[in-house]
């Protein structure tokens, strides 16, 4: 049995992991389609590259509990993943050299399918692994201080990132080198990191195994199954245009590189600032509660892009983005590990990635598809039509899922409603006009 001094000197390396990962992350996550537009990618292209790799990789989360069942070590295959992806950064930097050649982008493709494999297949085992070094009962607190300290490293990353495009502006091709070199660089310190956390032993049940096949057919009964479809049809109906809101801003808006980075930088911003009080809620109030909470809120952003074009517009609607999914996406992650046993939670975790990521590859390949296919609704670009389409659907998938799964663990009881004003930030206002008006009447 590990004692307390080991869990807290895993954590430790993890943060460490954790930073230099978070640095690969702020220098690539927001420059994929920039970099596939300097080197000539369509819009069909543009899905294709955000989708395809999703797709591919996406069959290497169901293997991954039976391999690390086999192999016992998830310390070393997480490890060895992640120096893997280290190179891929690496060969993905010499590309833009080659901007001129007609096989530029499927090499592209082609580097990033091996990367998003490699990241893929150790993702669930990474999770598994984080989900027995962390105590169960602080999973809320830990993953927000974890997501607030490292959500500030990208941050500062992306912004780096930007700002190195903006001085190699006469010269991206040798900008967008140092960005990926930078990244590669990072991604395999951070693997070094992960080798040297603790190696807790994984409990292996065989008559706890199960197939896809048989993950999915207990759809009717299954409180996670029925959890896992709606994230994922959530993620399908964002998929469909979000790669495309960096052609929208660089190509119709003509935003430069560095706008563009202000921005994402927002996003970033927003989502690091509202981590701490998304999970002290979902400790308080339960993970799917506060999921479906910041799930009403995902269907407004499409609606606000509809609205104006201006710069600092779009910076503030991409704040509330950050906020919105940055409670979504914490509660998810939170939720599987409240929702699953140790021994079966490697497996569960994969099954969850993999319909994840098929919905995002279904996602961006339909929004591809229809990028350049459907009417001019709004006069300055056809994307907005792609936007008005996903908002839509977010709104779809709330009304016919969002109350299909409960709560797993005994939680403090608060009316939706009440919910809702505090995350709309409703609640707060009404409170201080109230001592405003009790202020002014005893005077």
């Amino acid at each position: 049995m590990f004692n307390e001094k080991e869990r807290e000197r895993s954590l430790k390396f993890s943060l460490l992991d954790g930073l230099f990962a978070s640095i690969n992350q702020g220098f690539t996550q927001s420059y994929l389609t920039p970099f596939a537009l300097l080197l000539r990618a369509t819009n069909f292209q543009i899905g294709i590259l955000n989708s395809l790799p999703q797709f591919i990789s996406s069959f290497f989360q169901i293997p991954s509990a039976d391999i690390v069942e086999r192999l016992k070590s998830r310390v070393k295959i997480i490890a060895h993943s992640v120096y893997f992806q280290g190179i891929f950064w690496l060969l993905i930097s010499l590309l833009g050299f080659f901007n001129n050649s007609s096989f530029a982008f499927l090499i592209f493709l082609i580097l990033l399918i091996f990367h998003n494999s490699f990241n893929a297949f150790a993702t669930p085992i990474w999770q598994s692994l984080m989900s027995d070094t962390v105590e169960k009962d602080k999973y809320g607190r830990y993953f927000a201080y974890r997501g607030k300290i490292l959500g500030f490293i990208t941050l500062v990353a992306n912004f780096v990132a930007g700002f190195i495009l903006f001085l190699f502006s006469q010269n991206k091709i040798l900008g967008f080198f140092l960005i990926f070199l930078i990244a590669s660089i990072s991604r395999i310190i951070s693997g070094y990191f992960i080798s040297l956390m603790t190696d807790f032993p994984i409990k292996v049940v065989p008559e706890k195994k199960f197939s896809y096949y048989s993950f999915i057919k207990r759809l009717p009964e299954s409180n996670f199954v029925k959890f896992t479809l709606y994230v994922s049809l959530m993620n399908f109906a964002t998929y469909i245009v979000a790669p495309f809101f960096a052609v929208y801003m660089l190509k119709d808006l003509k935003f430069s590189y560095a706008t563009y980075t202000l921005v994402n930088t927002a996003s970033t911003l927003a989502s690091l600032l509202s981590l701490s009080f998304w999970g002290t809620y979902a400790d308080r109030y339960g993970n799917a509660r506060i999921l479906k909470a910041s799930g009403i809120l995902i269907p407004l952003i499409p609606f606000l892009w509809l609205i104006s074009k201006n710069p600092i517009y779009i910076i503030l609607i991409n704040g509330f983005a950050g906020y919105a999914w940055a409670g979504f996406n914490l509660c998810a992650l939170n939720f599987i590990f409240d929702a699953t046993s140790q021994e079966v939670r490697t497996r569960c975790l994969g099954y969850f990635n993999f319909t994840n990521n098929i919905a995002l590859f279904l996602g961006g390949m339909i929004g591809g598809y229809l990028a350049n296919k459907l009417p001019i609704i709004f006069p300055h670009s056809r994307l907005l039509t792609l936007v008005l389409l996903s908002g839509i659907l977010r709104i779809l998938v709330n009304l016919i899922f969002i109350n299909k799964f409960k709560e797993v663990r005994k939680v403090k009881e608060i009316k939706e409603k009440e919910l809702l004003t505090i995350v709309l930030g409703i609640k707060p206002l009404i409170s201080l006009s109230e001592d405003i008006f009790l202020f002014f009447q005893k005077r």
